[in-house]
């Protein structure tokens, strides 16, 4: 459709053409000398001859011009059309990446859990394992050896003297076997020996032979005095 300058144009143009409408009855009356000079001048034909390839012209401009404005408010509508599916393009993405951020912090905080409780599981196996480690090895292991029996305290004392044979309580009851031998203490004094004999004969259960193997200097052995062995 024309714009309106183009109506405007071709108004003033047909007007041109045409020459002034005729006056009312106010208007009547003789213009001044200077507007009947305008009306004598537009009336010329040789200036309407003129005028009308100008207006020609000029409408044609107009009617490019009016081409390009729509051709322009297309391209503009266009635009508009593309920034508002850009908005939506945009909208859409922003939302895509809220999820994508609540899902990955989801994921997260899920995967530092399961990292936790796996650790916890790897040091309760490892604790299983060490333990039983521990019952492998002790049932592979070979039982201790029974402890040993407690010997029995022995002590006796000499029942006689005799040159260099000695006589003394003990026997075979006592566990007395040839070549043991036994120190020799005084009973006034237990803890110091004064010296040592050996047994040569197992008389019966309560009763031994020895021999003098050695005795500090100035000590004779007496009746009384206490035996150990060794």
């Amino acid at each position: 459709m024309p714009s309106n300058a183009r109506i405007l144009t071709a108004a003033i143009g047909l007007g041109l053409l045409l020459g002034p409408a005729q006056p009312t009855r106010a208007q009547q009356q003789p213009p001044p000398a200077q507007n009947q000079a305008a009306v004598a001048k537009f009336k010329d034909p040789a200036l309407q001859q003129y005028l009308v390839p100008e207006i020609t012209a000029i409408e044609e401009k107009l009617d490019k011009l009016a081409a390009r404005l729509d051709a322009v408010e297309g391209q503009l509508a266009k635009v508009k059309e593309q920034q508002q599916a850009l908005a939506n393009d945009m909208h859409t993405n922003l939302e895509q990446v809220k999820a994508t951020d609540t899902s990955v912090t989801s994921l997260r905080v899920s995967n530092q859990e399961d990292l936790l409780s796996l650790k916890t599981d790897v040091a309760r196996i490892r604790r299983d394992l060490g333990d039983l480690t521990d019952e492998v090895r002790k049932a592979a292991a070979p039982p201790p050896a029974p402890a040993p029996a407690p010997q029995p305290k022995v002590e006796g004392y000499i029942t006689q003297v005799l040159a260099n044979t000695i006589s003394i309580n003990l026997g075979s009851a006592a566990g007395v076997e040839v070549g043991m031998k036994f120190g020799v203490y005084k009973a006034a004094d237990p803890q110091t020996r004064i010296g040592t004999i050996e047994v040569t004969e197992v008389v019966d259960a309560n009763n031994s032979k020895a021999k003098i193997v050695a005795s500090n200097p100035n000590t004779k052995f007496q009746f009384s005095d206490i035996v150990r062995p060794y």
